[in-house]
């Protein structure tokens, strides 16, 4: 069992993240507290199911990022890197197969995402595999585009 106070802080790191990427608007308080029964945070007063895979995925990485940052912060063992699979592109036509909720993620979510992330990253990694191209003048990260072409550079992540 986690004590209340731990959840209210850990939901206080989801909230900042996703009050820096342009999610959620900055003026609500308690924009995202912990779900007991559910054992899920909530998000702008909807569960986090309610929303759909485009921002779930949002939520998710704001969820496994503010594990590192709890960590960090509070002198816990973390390995120092996350790995994130697909963020930011959601799947439409999977989607329209199981009559399951679209929701894009808009290009200053997408943005706000990648710039904050390069800033607070500084003494941790994030790995991302996406098909979303961070913005071209984001300076402090390293980014590889994998051609899915044989006789270009950088077919894929892992070589022939």
């Amino acid at each position: 069992k986690l004590s209340d106070e731990l959840m209210e802080e850990f939901c206080k790191l989801i909230q900042g993240l996703l009050e820096s990427w342009n999610f959620i608007d900055i003026s609500c308080e308690n924009a995202v507290c912990f779900n007991k029964k559910d054992n899920d945070v909530i998000v702008n007063s909807k569960t986090k199911s309610s929303y759909g895979k485009g921002a779930r995925a949002i939520i998710n990485s704001s969820f496994i990022i503010a594990i590192l940052l709890y960590c960090k912060q509070n002198g816990l063992p973390h390995p120092g890197f996350v790995v994130l699979d697909s963020p930011l592109t959601t799947y439409k036509e999977k989607d329209k197969h199981n009559n399951e909720k679209n929701e894009e993620v808009s290009k200053s979510v997408k943005d706000s995402f990648f710039i904050n992330l390069a800033k607070c990253s500084t003494d941790f990694q994030i790995i991302i595999f996406d098909n979303e191209t961070p913005p071209e003048d984001l300076c402090g990260i390293t980014y590889h585009h994998f051609t899915g072409n044989p006789d270009i550079d950088r077919t894929g992540f892992i070589p022939n």
